[in-house]
C-alpha cells in the first residue's frame, strides 16, 4: 500500500483515471500479483478469455484518462504527447499483463523486440485513443470553430486522427446538429451568423482540404441565409469593413488574383479557377471529384473548387450581379450621406472589388466616383462664383450639389415636398450657373436627399452643427418663421402627408428643440421650444428605428417599381407554358433579357424576383401554389 507503485507514491502523473491503473501504470518492474496472475491464467489456459475484460478496462481507463486531460483544451496538441504516454506506460503494462516473462517495464525495449500479439495491441490501443479523440473533438467542433485560428492546434490533432478513423461522416452529423441548435435560430443576428460561417469555412478547409466536409456542412448555413433578407447586406457591408476587408484580397496575392466566377447552370460544367487563370502547374496536378462529392447540392462542385471566402460567399446566390448591385446600393447610399465628398476609403473596396468581380461588373460604380469627384469639382467652382455663402434671408444657405449621372446609379426617391422660398432662390441661381458651365446639360433636383448642417439659437444659448435630412431641416425653419403649427397645417404647408410630418418631427421633438401641446379642443398642437431641452434618449432611438424601417420600405417600393418592366415577361412566359416555379422564371429572365451595352440587363437575385411575384399575387395579377406561378384566373 505505501510502495513507489500505490497512487500516492506515483502523484497521479502517469495514470489516467482510476486509482489501481494509475498505480500500475509507472514504468517500473511489474508488482509481483500481476505476474503471479498472468502465469495462472496462462497456465489454466484462460488468456484468451481474459483478454475481452483487459480489453474493456483499458478502453474505460483511456477513456477517462482523455476526457481529464484534454477535454476543452484547444490551445496545444495533444495527440502525439498521448500516444507516447500509451508507448511509455500503458503497453508495458499490457505486456507483464498478457505476456510470460514480461519483467522490464521499458517501452524502447517492448518497442523494438515486441512479440506480434503485442504489436496488434499497439495498434488497437492507438486506434482506439485516436478514434476517442477524434469523437472528443467533434463533440466539441463548434466551439473550435467559433476560437478559431486559436484553437488550431485541436484543429490540427483532429485532421490527423482523421487520417485513421475516417469520421468524416460523424462531423457532417454533430456540426450539423450543433449549427441547427446553437446558431441557425431567429435570434441569431445575420452578422453574427456569417462571422461564424466565414471561420468555418476558413476551419474546416484546414481540415479537410478536398472540400468535401466544408460542403456537406454548409449546405444548411447556405439555405438558412439565403432566406434572410438582410443577407447580401450584410455580407458586402463585412466585405467594406475595414477590419475584415481582408476577404476582398485575392488568394495568392495580386499576381493569382481571379475574378469570381458565376455559378454553372444546372447540367453546365462549372468554371475550373485554375483555368480561369491560366495557372499551368495547377491545372496539371487536376484530379477529378472524389466519388463521394455530391454533385447534386446547391454550388457543391463550384464551392468546392472556390479558393477563398468571397467566392464560397457568392455561391450562396449563384451570381454575382446580387452583390454587386447591393454594393452599388449602398456605395449611393453612402455617397449621397457624405457632406465632405470624401471617397478615399470607397475607391479602395472598389478597386479591391474590381479584381475579384471584374471591371465591367462595377463600371457603374467607378461612374458614381466619378460623378462625386466631377460635383466637387463644379461645387467649388459656382461657389467662388457666388462669392461663398449669400447673404441674409430665409433659408440662406451654400448649397453643395452632388450632379449623379441617372443612368448609372440606383433609382433615387421622387418625393417632393414644399422648400423654404430663400433654399429655392439658392437652388435655382446654383441651377442656373451649372447650365451656364455645362451646357447643354441640366439639373433635376431631388429635394428629399442629401444633408443639412444647421446652427439652432434659443435664447438661452444656441447649438451648432446639427445635421438632419432637408426635409427635417424645412420643417425646423418653418417654426423659425411660426411659432405654433397644428399637424394638418402643417402638412399642408409642405405637401405632404400628416404621418410623414410626424415621424419626420420626432427628431425635433426627442431633441426638445419642439415640444407638443394640447389646444382648447385637445388636438395635438406642435410649438419651438423657448429654451434648450433635453430629450428622452429612448423616444429617440424609437424614432430612429421608425425612420430606419420607413427608409427600408421605401427602398423594397422603389425596387419593385423598378421591376415592373419585367411584369410583361413573366405574363407571356405563363401565358404560352401555364404555370412555372420562380427558379425556372428567374432562368428565364436571365436568357431574355441579357445585359447589352449600357443596358445592366435582368440582374436581379431569385429573391427580389420572388418578392415582385408575390406583389403581383397581391394586386391579383398571378396566383400562387404549390411552389408554382399561374396566371390569375386561369385553371
Amino acid at each position: 500500500p505505501g510502495s513507489a507503485d500505490s497512487p500516492e507514491g506515483r502523484g497521479g502523473e502517469d495514470g489516467g483515471g482510476g486509482g489501481g491503473l494509475r498505480a500500475l501504470w509507472g514504468g517500473g518492474p511489474a508488482p509481483v500479483q500481476l505476474r503471479r496472475l498472468s502465469e495462472a491464467l496462462r497456465g489454466l489456459r484462460w488468456m484468451p478469455l481474459a483478454e475481452a475484460s483487459v480489453s474493456a478496462m483499458l478502453q474505460a481507463h483511456l477513456r477517462l484518462s482523455l476526457r481529464e486531460r484534454c477535454a476543452g483544451r484547444f490551445e496545444s496538441c495533444v495527440m502525439e504527447r498521448q500516444l507516447d504516454w500509451i508507448d511509455a506506460s500503458v503497453l508495458p503494462w499490457v505486456s507483464a499483463a498478457l505476456e510470460s516473462g514480461a519483467d522490464q517495464w521499458r517501452a524502447r525495449d517492448l518497442l523494438t523486440a515486441a512479440s506480434a500479439p503485442l504489436k496488434q495491441w499497439r495498434a488497437r490501443l492507438r486506434f482506439f485513443f485516436m478514434q476517442s479523440l477524434a469523437g472528443m473533438r467533434i463533440a466539441e467542433l463548434f466551439d473550435i470553430l467559433v476560437d478559431f485560428p486559436d484553437s488550431t492546434p485541436a484543429l490540427d490533432d483532429l485532421h490527423a486522427c482523421l487520417h485513421h478513423t475516417h469520421q468524416h461522416a460523424d462531423i457532417v452529423q454533430g456540426l450539423g446538429e450543433a449549427l441547427e441548435k446553437r446558431l441557425l435560430k431567429p435570434g441569431a443576428e445575420t452578422h453574427q451568423i456569417l462571422e461564424v460561417y466565414i471561420g468555418m469555412i476558413r476551419a474546416l478547409r484546414r481540415l479537410d482540404p478536398s472540400g468535401l466536409t466544408l460542403d456537406a456542412v454548409s449546405e444548411r448555413v447556405r439555405a438558412y441565409l439565403k432566406l434572410r433578407p438582410d443577407t447580401v447586406k450584410q455580407i458586402v457591408t463585412t466585405l467594406t469593413d475595414p477590419d475584415s476587408s481582408d476577404l476582398l484580397e485575392p488568394v495568392g496575392g495580386g499576381a493569382a488574383a481571379e475574378v469570381v466566377q458565376e455559378a454553372a447552370a444546372d447540367g453546365d460544367m462549372a468554371p475550373d479557377p485554375d483555368e480561369s487563370r491560366g495557372d499551368e502547374a495547377a491545372m496539371l496536378k487536376w484530379e477529378p471529384e472524389p466519388v463521394t462529392a455530391d454533385g447534386a447540392s446547391s454550388g457543391g462542385a463550384a464551392a468546392r473548387r472556390a479558393p477563398d471566402v468571397l467566392a464560397i460567399l457568392v455561391q450562396i446566390y449563384g451570381s454575382k450581379a446580387t452583390f454587386v448591385n447591393e454594393f452599388r446600393k449602398m456605395l449611393s447610399e453612402k455617397l449621397l450621406a457624405s457632406a465632405s465628398h470624401d471617397t478615399e476609403k470607397e475607391v479602395r473596396n472598389l478597386e479591391l472589388l474590381k479584381k475579384r468581380f471584374g471591371d465591367a461588373a462595377l463600371s457603374a460604380c467607378e461612374v458614381m466616383l466619378t460623378d462625386v469627384a466631377e460635383s466637387r469639382r463644379i461645387s467649388r467652382s459656382i461657389q467662388q462664383h457666388f462669392g461663398g455663402v449669400s447673404g441674409g434671408g430665409e433659408g440662406a444657405t451654400l448649397i453643395d450639389a452632388t450632379v449623379v449621372s441617372r443612368l448609372c446609379w440606383p433609382s433615387l426617391p421622387t418625393d417632393t415636398f414644399t422648400l423654404p422660398a430663400g433654399v429655392k432662390k439658392e437652388m435655382a441661381r446654383f441651377e442656373k450657373q451649372f447650365a451656364h458651365i455645362k451646357a447643354p446639360r441640366k439639373l433635376v433636383w431631388k429635394p428629399s436627399l442629401g444633408t443639412v448642417t444647421l446652427d439652432v439659437t434659443f435664447p438661452d444659448g444656441s447649438v451648432g452643427d446639427v445635421q438632419c435630412k432637408p426635409l427635417q431641416a424645412t420643417i425646423l425653419l418653418r417654426f423659425g418663421a411660426q411659432q405654433r403649427w397644428a399637424l394638418a397645417d402643417l402638412a399642408s404647408e409642405l405637401g405632404i402627408a400628416t404621418d410623414v410630418v410626424r415621424k419626420n418631427l420626432s427628431i425635433w421633438l426627442n431633441r426638445g428643440f419642439i415640444s407638443e401641446v394640447r389646444d382648447a379642443g385637445g388636438g395635438a398642437v406642435f410649438e419651438a421650444a423657448t429654451s434648450l431641452g433635453a430629450g428622452d434618449e429612448s423616444r429617440h432611438d424609437a424614432g430612429e428605428d421608425e425612420d430606419g424601417d420607413a427608409v427600408a420600405s421605401l427602398a423594397e417600393e422603389q425596387r419593385i417599381a423598378e421591376m415592373k418592366v419585367y411584369e410583361q415577361y413573366v405574363i407571356g412566359m405563363l401565358t404560352n407554358l401555364e404555370s412555372l416555379p420562380v427558379q425556372r422564371i428567374h432562368n428565364m429572365l436571365k436568357m431574355f433579357v441579357p445585359a447589352s451595352g449600357g443596358d445592366r440587363g435582368y440582374d436581379c437575385s431569385e429573391q427580389e424576383l420572388q418578392r415582385f411575384l408575390m406583389h403581383m399575387v397581391e394586386e391579383a395579377k398571378l396566383e400562387h401554389s404549390a411552389g408554382q406561378y399561374r396566371i390569375a384566373g386561369r385553371h
